[in-house]
């Protein structure tokens, strides 16, 4: 009993100092923002709005994202994200507080991990403390996206764990590992590796494998995998089957890469989202030579000092395998480096046990941890926003030519329009082969009234990549804005030829420039197109609304508006649109109440108050309109005729209800 007491004090302990330490160091974090992969996977994605579509996560990959092409299968993530929209829609401290808990419950994993491996509370704690304070853990706190990788870490070492306590003492715990293995592969596929991890604690605790036992785990874990598999087997499918890299300079630079990681681990500096790194040249390459020599005999040192460096080593690397083999469009990440880290800190308990710090070194170890932490609110500025971040990575590594676009886009976002054209000209300097560089380059030119060079950008775009749809469709939207209909028609044909995920609303755009063209009978056929692959696109139910309207189709043109509010209830148009159609009917009443509705959902749309007022006014509530006029001539930007007409009206009623 006295035992258990004790245990229970240290566990209190630690859970304490860990969670006042993660406290102080990312308190400067809460208020961080969103960041590029979170708008079209959170802030964009309308599935995550609704916890009705929880099913639908674990059954379709394109739940993850409002764009169908960056389908993941991650339904545990998805879950995480409608948690927190439902509990405080997109503040982002509420997602901030999420990550920092999850990376608390990891460090605590990590505290776990070595206390039940027999080294006692106070290695635990170092190295509980070493990963929670570690700069390189900062971004899967600080970036809501790589909440993924948290996750992942999560399960995936409460699965080995749970696996550890069935080998020791048996029970149930052997069912709680094999859940937590399959919800760890339904957070991120990394966790595929685990299966091999358990091979490996047996081999490096157990000194053998019996084949029994690898049978066993083979057999159950690997069973679970392959479910996951299957279910998954169309994203995975589809991501694997057009590598960005030839394989063998994707292994290659991930040689580099694990000397490059290796030097992060122990000088955490210079951290960035977009690291200075580039692929290995070949077999020949020096940077790849130099990395195999210094590998090989860092493993040679620590397999003869280090009795457990195989198990530690693998479960170390194992992580790092998926993102070495598969080749990704990002060479290195820091994220990549979450579960790897938890594992280095637990196998220093190991190594420090064998070599001790003695009182100078417990010194220089505490000052080693609250230099971590400096390090890592120093971190947590750089993720203040969009600007701020990628103002650090282009600084870092002004050769980046994803760092020198997406400063431009933050730049534009903020109207710093000149700016921005310099950052995405520079993109373009850095990488000249990339259809993404001139895309934006070319937007920013529109943007600025620059279209000739606009239209060239464009075309250099197509010219590195002729099926890149989003270049199609911008160059025929520039094309339609000058009346080059013919010649946008003949874009927007190509980008339906090679539509990825995108046609529904190639088809809406093809009827809107029917529309223009007042090609009318063409326009509802494409618009037909579109809501018969995506029924749910609100965009496409307003501009038929609107083709049904011009062509003196009012009901129609109202059961469309009432379709798009159906699936976007805050959409802008169609419920101006739908207003005014029902105060033409005499339907008041209803015209009121979906004014209403606009401005509870967008209270910044001064002009339902001019629709409230109208629709109050004719449903013989003078009193209402006259106030809900008066504040549309307040907040509203009217030119000083429009000003001067409802001002006039105004008093028209004051004098009504006078009786004058």
């Amino acid at each position: 009993a006295c035992s258990r007491m004790s245990a229970r004090v240290e566990w209190a302990i630690a859970g304490g100092a860990l969670s006042l330490a993660l406290a102080v160091v990312y308190s400067n974090a809460f208020t961080n923002s969103f960041h590029y992969d979170d708008f079209h996977s959170l802030v964009d994605n309308p599935h995550v709005r609704s916890w009705s579509n929880w099913s639908a996560f674990f059954r379709d990959p394109t739940t993850f994202s409002s764009m169908p092409e960056r389908a993941m299968y991650r339904p545990m993530v998805l879950l995480s994200y409608a948690f927190n929209y439902y509990w405080g829609a997109y503040s982002t401290w509420g997602y901030h507080l999420v990550n920092t808990v999850v990376h608390l419950f990891n460090a605590l994993a990590v505290y776990a991990l070595v206390y039940v491996l027999g080294k006692g509370s106070r290695p635990a704690l170092w190295a509980a403390l070493l990963f929670a304070l570690h700069p390189l853990c900062s971004e899967p706190v600080n970036y809501i996206s790589s909440r993924s990788e948290s996750l992942c870490a999560l399960f995936y070492m409460a699965s080995l764990l749970a696996y550890i306590q069935w080998r020791r003492n048996g029970r149930g715990w052997v069912l709680v590992s094999l859940v937590a293995f399959a919800a760890a592969l339904l957070a991120k596929s990394v966790a595929a590796v685990l299966p091999a991890a358990l091979l490996l604690y047996e081999i490096g605790f157990y000194k053998k494998l019996e084949s029994r036992r690898a049978g066993f785990i083979v057999g159950a874990y690997g069973g679970v995998l392959a479910l996951y598999i299957w279910v998954a087997r169309r994203w995975l499918g589809d991501s694997l089957s057009e590598p960005v890299r030839e394989y063998g300079i994707q292994w290659l630079t991930q040689i580099k890469a694990l000397v490059y990681y290796a030097y992060l681990a122990v000088v955490p500096v210079h951290l960035s989202v977009e690291p200075a790194f580039i692929e290995a040249n070949g077999v020949g390459d020096g940077a790849v030579i130099l990395a195999l020599l210094l590998l090989l005999c860092s493993a040679y040192q620590l397999l003869r000092r280090f009795s457990l460096a195989v198990p530690f080593a693998g479960w170390i690397l194992l992580p790092l395998l998926p993102s070495s083999l598969v080749p990704l469009n990002v060479l290195v990440n820091e994220h990549r480096m979450y579960l790897p880290i938890a594992f280095l800190c637990a196998g220093s308990a190991w190594f420090f046990s064998r070599h001790p710090l003695g009182r100078n070194g417990r010194t220089w170890a505490f000052v080693a941890l609250l230099v971590f932490g400096g390090l890592v609110r120093q971190r947590n500025t750089a993720w203040l926003d969009e600007l701020s971040l990628w103002s650090d990575a282009a600084e870092k590594a002004p050769f980046a030519y994803r760092a020198q676009m997406h400063l431009g886009r933050a730049l534009e976002q903020r109207g710093h329009w000149g700016e921005a054209l310099q950052h995405f000209a520079r993109a373009v300097e850095c990488a000249p082969e990339v259809a993404e560089t001139h895309y934006n380059l070319a937007n920013a030119l529109r943007f600025a009234g620059r279209l000739p060079e606009a239209r060239a950008a464009y075309a250099r775009s197509l010219s590195a990549e002729p099926r890149f749809v989003p270049a199609l469709v911008n160059w025929a939207s520039l094309l339609q804005d000058i009346e080059a209909y013919e010649e946008a028609e003949a874009l927007l044909r190509r980008a339906v030829e090679n539509e990825i995920g995108e046609g529904a609303d190639l088809w809406r755009r093809l009827g809107v420039l029917y529309v223009r063209q007042q090609r009318f009978a063409e326009a509802e056929q494409s618009y037909a197109q579109s809501i018969d692959l995506d029924p749910a696109r609100a965009e496409t139910h307003y501009n038929l609304g609107n083709l049904y309207f011009d062509t003196g189709r009012a009901k129609a043109a109202a059961d469309s508006y009432g379709r798009a509010l159906l699936h976007e209830r805050d959409h802008r148009g169609a419920l101006r649109n739908l207003g005014e159609h029902l105060l033409k009917v005499g339907q008041f009443e209803q015209a009121a109440q979906l004014y209403a509705q606009g401005l509870r959902l967008l209270p910044g749309e001064v002009i339902f108050y001019y629709g409230l007022a109208r629709a109050q006014e004719a449903g013989g509530q003078a009193t209402l309109a006259l106030s809900n006029y008066r504040r549309f001539v307040q907040y509203g930007r009217l030119n000083p005729d429009h000003r001067a007409a409802i001002e006039q009206h105004i008093k028209g009623i004051e004098r009504s209800l006078r009786g004058e």
